[in-house]
């Protein structure tokens, strides 16, 4: 089948020639761009003529970080991502308990409360979740997705009673006031190691596949051709493999293996590039180095501008592993040819991975391009940009924690001096240091138009400008969105722009970004998205 696109603006993400007004594309390829009078010239009788009446094409927005699984599964249970409070956080529990009786042996499990928006910033416990029920295990997780809130039957069931209990290294639970009991907040591994998420109950492999399905339509409605999966263990690898088995699948989706698991998956291939299956790959492997700012389990060099209650005036977060232990695991990936993406989010977390993967890298002397990934890169450091420079590291920035979580930053977390240089994506692009965006869905969903105008705007809710110098253009923000994050891929010769012999994927949108207010950039809209020349979603 051969498709005409032309009369609107096609921005190509091609520097030797950023816009044209039509495209062809025959079998899922891009065969040429040009000028309309050009294109139209190539039609035959079987080619489909699509008039844009003036909207714009961008290549297929690819996702540099998300857990796409999570997403799927946060559609089983309930979000707690609208409450504004403790007693509306308690409200929809209730309610949702009540219209959505467990069965046995079921939990009733939860995402997306946010703490920073409750009365003095406080975090549910036991005691709040208790007064939903006392017999039926809760489990709710935090927006970072680093910390969870349980009631006194999921604690037991986590080994979590009493005052003599064993917390997995990397994780903190935390107490009673100054005792040793419980209070059904826990954090990192606590509630994050393998051995622990053993015990949540999971849905059926049907359930899975289905809801993996709508999780994908929410993807291709924001334009995403191209999904990733953080989090992958085994049994995540199998299901992705079953849904591209029975052709399931109409997004590219990368996993990124777990540490305990990413040997058992990937084995030395010769090169850090590896091929689709039915549009799903195994790519890398994937390490957390600390935990989330909002949450304030960051690790950073210097302490938090206002201290969680009941820590020292000099907490600074923590880290999640021991050197040996990390530099154990980059050895290994590195000697196997495997990309490895790190979870760091405060400034001592990157200066871990630096120089855990420096030593890893004098250990090996692979020479190979193995491009790994900084996940967050949240308060990096300008020195530490120059040795990410030297180390090929790629980093992909959340700039949407500043429109979420702007102000809680400036005002609790860092203060205005870290604020200010949240996710630094300027001083990366002055060292031609490649970068991506992302959104860590589901922590938020993966809206790419809105990490545009996140990146091009950094402006909070409340109208503040966090770094004003840190401000991206809106074609350095579509290239991160874009051609950026197929090299973080190894995938910049097959996708990532519109240029001949790539693959035809594409988003159409409503304006041109390039033409818009920078303010109104968060208000475009997604129209239609493009698959391999076929609609995936059309609004």
């Amino acid at each position: 089948m051969r498709k005409i696109y032309f009369n609107g603006d096609i921005i190509t993400v091609n520097d030797k020639e950023p816009i044209v007004d039509a495209v062809l594309v025959e079998n899922g390829k891009i065969i040429k761009t040009g000028s309309k009078e050009e294109i139209l010239k190539l039609k035959n009788e079987d080619t489909e003529l699509v008039d844009l009446d003036g909207k714009t094409i961008l290549p297929g927005f690819i996702d540099s970080h998300s857990h796409i699984i999570a997403v799927a599964q946060t559609l089983m249970i309930v979000n707690l991502s609208d409450a504004n409070s403790k007693e509306e956080f308690i409200a929809i529990l209730k309610d949702y308990v009540k219209n959505n009786p467990p069965k046995n042996g079921e939990w009733i499990i939860g995402f997306g409360y946010d703490n920073t928006r409750y009365e003095n910033e406080e975090h549910p416990t036991k005691f709040d979740l208790d007064l939903v029920t006392k017999d039926i295990p809760i489990f709710i997780s935090h927006a970072s997705g680093h910390i969870a809130t349980t009631n006194s039957k999921a604690l037991e069931a986590f080994g979590y009673v009493g005052t003599n209990y064993e917390v997995p290294e990397g994780g903190v639970v935390r107490t009673v006031g100054e005792s040793n009991e419980p209070n059904g907040i826990l954090e990192e591994n606590a509630c994050l190691s393998p051995e622990k998420r053993k015990v949540i109950p999971t849905p059926s492999v049907d359930t899975l596949l289905s809801c993996i399905k709508k999780a994908q339509q929410i993807y291709s409605s924001y334009g995403l051709t191209t999904a990733q999966d953080a989090s992958i263990d085994e049994n995540l690898n199998q299901l992705l493999n079953l849904a591209a088995q029975k052709n399931e699948l109409i997004i590219d989706i990368v996993g990124q293996a777990v540490q305990h698991t990413t040997l058992k998956l990937l084995k030395n291939e010769g090169t850090p590039k590896r091929k689709y299956y039915n549009h799903y790959k195994l790519l890398g492997g994937k390490t957390w180095l600390d935990g989330s700012p909002q949450g304030k389990t960051a690790w950073l060099t210097k302490p938090y501008y206002e201290v969680p209650e009941g820590e020292s005036k000099d907490y600074c977060g923590y880290a999640t592993q021991e050197d040996k232990d990390v530099i154990e695991y980059f050895k290994s990936l590195i000697e196997n040819n495997i990309q490895v993406n790190v979870h760091c989010n405060g400034d001592a977390a990157s200066d871990q991975f630096i120089r855990c993967y420096k030593k890893a890298l004098e250990m090996t002397d692979n020479k190979t391009d193995l491009r790994p990934v900084m996940v967050h890169a949240q308060t990096v450091r300008e020195d530490q940009l120059d040795d990410m420079k030297e180390l090929g590291i790629i980093p992909t920035f959340f700039l949407d924690h500043i429109w979420f979580w702007g102000d809680y930053h400036y005002e609790s977390v860092f203060g205005p001096e870290r604020a200010n240089r949240l996710s630094p994506a300027k001083s990366a692009l002055r060292r031609n240091i490649n970068f991506t965006l992302h959104q860590d869905s589901p922590v938020k969903m993966p809206n790419q138009i809105l990490a545009m105008h996140n990146a091009v705007n950094r402006q909070t809710q409340s109208g503040r400008i966090l770094g004003a110098d840190q401000r991206l253009s809106t074609m350095e923000a579509i290239k991160a969105l874009t051609i950026n994050a197929a090299y973080q891929y190894f995938e910049e010769d097959e996708k990532g722009s519109i240029e001949e012999g790539k693959v035809a994927d594409f988003v159409i949108l409503d304006r041109n970004p390039l033409d818009v207010n920078l303010s109104e950039i968060k208000e475009i809209k997604v129209l239609e998205t493009i698959k391999e020349g076929n609609t995936i979603y059309k609004k």
